[in-house]
């Protein structure tokens, strides 16, 4: 009888025929050898089906599903539930691609102590340091993006999994994967293990919905709800001052509801936030405190333009260093 690999690797394919060699043979060159790639064609319309079939032809590693679109959080929950028995469950998405020893840093760690293990991709302005956190730090860190919400760079023991973990709707496509490594962070029973290398080469795909989504205030009001309820209620109290700041991140879009409909009344969301900024004991910065308690029309069009003008200086500073 065949042993079950110790790690399954998970790719969910869609419209990435000019990445997906490149892809695919980071992984099957890597010097850790007990592995199975599962690739999850997610209806793709291009030539990465083809492909996919290819490679498992001619690798007894790989295995191919061919899915309807569903999208990735979809792609991703099939490759785990047809993973088989596997220790470990890493994910890696269709455009980037794997250093020859990824695997073997990562698994090099794993034991009964630790439920992930997180390491570094390349393109992290902040190296994480070498060390051990609980559940609980994981959670606070991946709201602050001190650690990264996505699913790679990342081995999960596989008992983390149920029905629940990728549980969201079909058009939740933007923040679906920092909801994914939140419900494994709360389920997490041991440690959490950090690896200072990289185990992940990070592609700046211009066509990938990273670059390309628009966020509105109703899509906001949503993403707000589920970053909050998927905190156990013995967390929240902890918790929910860093849910409060990871949405204040996006504070320029409950802003300008008030500048692009020409009204001082508080949307619902703004609403709840506030409601939230005082039963959770946030301390707003000054500059989330003078969009939240006075915004207006003017105002408004005061601080988009501010941020803009912000962004703009940090992007001209980018292509000077």
């Amino acid at each position: 009888m065949k042993q079950s690999p110790k790690i399954s690797v998970v790719v969910p394919v869609y419209k990435a025929e000019r990445f997906l060699h490149s892809c695919v043979d980071s992984i099957l060159a890597q010097t850790f050898e007990d592995f199975e790639l599962l690739l999850v064609d997610d209806g793709s319309p291009d030539s990465s089906g083809k492909i996919c079939d290819e490679y498992a032809e001619n690798d007894h590693r790989v295995r191919v599903f061919h899915i309807p679109n569903g999208g990735a959080n979809k792609a991703r929950a099939l490759g785990v539930a047809k993973s088989g028995e596997s220790e470990y469950i890493t994910f890696v998405d269709s455009d980037d691609s794997l250093p020859p020893t990824a695997l073997q840093d990562l698994y090099a760690l794993a034991s009964e102590e630790y439920d992930i293990i997180i390491g570094n991709y390349d393109r992290n302005p902040k190296r994480y340091a070498d060390g051990e956190i609980d559940k609980l730090e994981l959670a606070k860190q991946i709201y602050a993006y001190s650690i990264a919400p996505s699913p790679y760079a990342k081995l999960f023991k596989r008992e983390l999994f149920d029905e629940k973990t990728f549980d969201l709707p079909r058009d939740f496509v933007m923040g679906e994967d920092l909801i994914m490594n939140l419900r494994l962070a709360f389920a997490c029973n041991g440690k959490i293990r950090i690896v200072p290398a990289v185990v992940y080469h990070y592609n700046d795909n211009a066509e990938g919905i990273m670059s390309t989504f628009n966020y509105t205030l109703d899509y906001l009001g949503r993403s707000y709800h589920f970053k909050k309820s998927v905190i156990p209620e013995p967390y929240r109290e902890e918790c929910m001052p860093y849910c409060i700041a990871n949405i204040l991140m996006m504070n320029h879009v409950i802003v300008g509801h008030y500048y692009h409909h020409k009204t001082r009344e508080k949307t619902q969301l703004h609403l709840q936030v506030l409601e939230d900024i005082r039963n959770y004991g946030y301390r707003e910065r000054w500059w989330e405190r003078c969009a939240l308690r006075f915004s207006s029309p003017m105002f408004s069009r005061l601080y988009l333009g501010i941020r803009a003008l912000i962004l703009w200086m940090k992007k001209i500073k980018r292509r000077w260093i």
